[in-house]
């Protein structure tokens, strides 16, 4: 008689359980990580707005995977790789701006397990930074650069 034992890695996706603050135009690292700390390097990691359906940042195959980047984000994101062997899927976003503020989800799928968390950004200085507006908004207000 054969026993056949399945080890599942089960894990937990933690942020942290209360909102975070970036300012318009700096950048912002959105923290999320492994509970336990596990090796991430062959795990996707996907960075969702959910009430948008839009994908932020997607890791997948040991590689970023811009090509189903939503528009308002491409140019605008890094995946933080130097965590991953210790279970951080960090998220640095460059140049915030007012639309960026709201829910984010972290969901990360291991070849037998997966898990996500929502996290929600604020943003602060939002009607300091008419820089940020996008192109079409600020031609509506005489705004050019």
């Amino acid at each position: 008689m054969r026993i056949w034992v399945a080890l599942i890695a089960m894990f937990a996706v933690v942020v942290p359980d209360h909102s975070v603050t970036a300012i318009v135009g700096e950048e912002f690292v959105l923290p999320c990580h492994l509970s336990p700390r596990m090796n991430a390097e062959n795990m996707e990691v996907k960075w969702l707005r959910p009430h948008l359906s839009s994908v932020v940042h997607l890791y997948r195959e040991g590689k970023d995977q811009n090509e189903s980047q939503t528009l308002e984000y491409q140019g605008r994101t890094e995946f933080l790789k130097d965590g991953l062997s210790t279970g951080s899927v960090d998220l640095k976003i460059h140049n915030i701006r007012p639309s960026d503020e709201g829910l984010y989800r972290c969901f990360i799928r291991s070849s037998t397990f997966y898990g996500g968390a929502l996290l929600e950004l604020k943003v602060a200085g939002q009607w300091l930074c008419w820089w940020c507006l996008p192109k079409h908004v600020s031609s509506l207000f005489g705004i050019a650069f």
